[in-house]
């Protein structure tokens, strides 16, 4: 039985007029441009968020250009970590590959399937086509009307006649790898998630999905986990501080993916260690302070590493549940790295006696401490002398010979 999946933290950049802006969703027209509200603008280059979120490893982030003027921006962001980032905003059959070989790992695509806000189905097949089904994302970013969701395209101002159901999202499945939505009505707001879309999301998708939208604390990515049994990831925006917002920490992001991948890893070793023969499961060997004796520093230090990893592993499975050997196992692994300590102390000291030998000076760790031989030499007398405090000590609360009766 596979282990389920959990939802982790997916970066954005959200590029306009060339710089990283995050704008309040269904504000942005063409035709109307002063109705655009603006949270944030960043004097930061879009490579730089870029090589931020390569350097934190937080991969299947998104660039998405909201209208002309972003090449260059988006072009920046990729090539500073190329392969890292998805590219959406204008993409279509003539421009998807050269996208592709600027550094984008996946293409993003909206409006171009939607010519006249219908739903072109031929040009999904042309496009994932010419692309590849795993290169292609689509983007099917909606707005509540009625009781139903329906796409939005154009900077979200336009909606096409294609509805949010499973149906159709099974069949987007068959030509693309991933869905991107956002949550149009509730983006750029920080008011807190679409949850009924997100639930729906759960029960319908059956590829990855990123959700955006209204996201203002860090517990929505556990609001998000349970609503969609795992399956959708979650998009910060105007709530994360290194977009102007005082809701969420990005470092506490970063910290939540990493232990989502960790656990992923602990699952996949749990579930292989299921599949094996009971009888051929077998305890940690015991490591021999004789045996590491022989052994250089370095393989010593890796063999330290080892059994470390191997004692976070046990903790973890201990947790998630198993049989009660795991507290043997886990004892066996503390003793063993105890042991590995110790001779790394003996040799360490060892080594440090013979490069102080026929020195003038030895360190105080290395000075014989004698106090046997001193106390030796104290007389019957001396040894019998007591300070003012322990006299005080001993007078006051003695030690009795007897127990008292009861």
């Amino acid at each position: 039985m596979a282990e389920p999946r959990r939802s982790c933290f997916r970066p954005c950049i959200d590029l306009h007029d060339g710089k990283v802006k995050q704008i309040i969703g269904g504000t942005l027209s063409e035709a109307a441009p002063e109705t655009l509200r603006t949270n944030f603008v960043s004097r930061l280059s879009a490579g730089y968020f870029a090589r931020l979120y390569r350097d934190n490893g937080l991969e299947g982030g998104h660039v998405i250009k909201l209208g002309p003027g972003n090449d260059e921006a988006a072009r920046d962001a990729l090539s500073a970590w190329p392969g890292g980032l998805q590219i959406g905003g204008g993409i279509n059959d003539t421009n998807a590959q050269s996208w592709l070989d600027a550094g984008a790992s996946k293409v993003i695509v909206t409006s171009y399937l939607f010519p006249g806000a219908k739903f072109s189905l031929e040009r999904l097949k042309v496009l994932s086509g010419a692309v590849g089904r795993d290169r292609l994302v689509v983007d099917v970013s909606c707005r509540k009307r009625g009781d139903g969701w329906f796409v939005a395209m154009n900077k979200w101002q336009d909606i096409t006649d294609m509805e949010m159901t499973r149906e159709t999202l099974d069949l987007l499945s068959q030509y693309c790898s991933e869905f991107l939505i956002h949550a149009a009505d509730v983006e750029g707001l920080c008011q807190g998630i679409d949850e009924a879309l997100v639930t729906k999301l759960g029960e319908w998708v059956q590829i990855p999905c990123t959700y955006a939208g209204g996201a203002k604390a860090i517990d929505d990515l556990d609001l998000v986990n349970r609503l969609s049994d795992g399956k959708v990831d979650l998009t910060y925006g105007s709530s994360l501080d290194i977009f102007g917002g005082s809701l969420v920490v990005f470092k506490d992001l970063v910290e939540h993916n990493k232990l989502h991948v960790y656990w992923e890893h602990v699952q996949k070793l749990s579930s292989s260690t299921r599949r094996q023969d009971p009888v051929t499961v077998t305890m940690p060997g015991k490591v021999k302070a004789y045996e590491l004796q022989s052994k250089s520093k370095n393989d010593l230090s890796k063999q330290l590493v080892e059994l470390k990893n191997e004692l976070l592993t046990l903790r973890v499975q201990k947790i998630a549940g198993g049989s009660a050997s795991k507290l043997t196992k886990i004892n066996t692994v503390r003793k063993s790295i105890a042991r590995v300590l110790t001779v790394m102390n003996q040799k360490g000291r060892q080594h440090l006696r013979e490069f102080y030998k026929n020195k003038k000076y030895l360190p105080l760790d290395l000075r014989a401490k004698k106090t046997r031989a001193i106390r030796r030499r104290l007389s019957k007398h001396d040894a019998k002398l007591k300070t003012l405090k322990q006299k005080k000590k001993d007078d006051n609360f003695p030690i009795r010979k007897y127990a008292l009766k009861a």
